[in-house]
């Protein structure tokens, strides 16, 4: 029988011991990095949630970690947390663009966290009913197609309904697209 091991939740570490020196590091090594994310989810959800609190009170900078959890985590209520977290730990910083009106258009949401490439979620619609969604990095974006910029509120605006009309309708969403629920979230 294996011995127990005391729980991450329970441990009592200053920021400068070496579990912090340890995260320090693996967050400069990317198979590193794979390899705490990999550990992460093999962990039960309570496990789960105390190694993202203890890397989000430890880390230097907890975002890449956070960001690697969250793309191995299943539970939706975790996945939401970590995206939290990230929301506030992470300084993302969001733009978009709009080229034309309600009824016939497309738009570009682009969020950013630090360190990490930007990416972008573009939308287009004709006759007010979406016709295609899809997720690129900024590096896949052509520059040419970028329209004005724009206040993200009158992006919001125009888009909201479109994308529920569109999921109200059974229509499928890429997958990744969670990741831009900031843009459309209250508050």
């Amino acid at each position: 029988m294996k011995p127990t091991r005391p729980s991450i939740a329970s441990a009592n570490r200053p920021r400068s011991g070496s579990f912090a020196n340890l995260l320090d590091q693996i967050l400069d090594d990317e198979s590193a990095l794979d390899g705490l994310a990999f550990a992460y989810a093999e962990l039960p959800a309570p496990e789960r949630r105390a190694l993202a609190q203890a890397v989000l009170e430890d880390a230097g900078n907890p975002t890449h970690a956070l960001i690697a959890f969250l793309a191995v985590e299943d539970d939706p209520s975790l996945r939401q947390r970590l995206a939290g977290l990230i929301r506030q730990q992470g300084r993302i910083v969001r733009s978009a663009w709009l080229d034309g009106t309600e009824a016939d258009g497309a738009a570009c949401l682009v969020q950013s966290v630090p360190g990490l490439e930007p990416e972008a979620l573009l939308i287009t619609w004709k006759g007010s009913k979406v016709k295609h969604i899809e997720i690129k990095s900024r590096s896949e974006i052509e520059v040419d197609a970028a329209g004005p910029t724009v206040t993200l509120a009158k992006v919001v605006e125009i888009l909201t309904p479109l994308v529920w009309q569109h999921i109200r309708s059974g229509q499928s969403l890429p997958d990744g697209v969670e990741r831009f629920g900031g843009f459309f979230s209250v508050g």
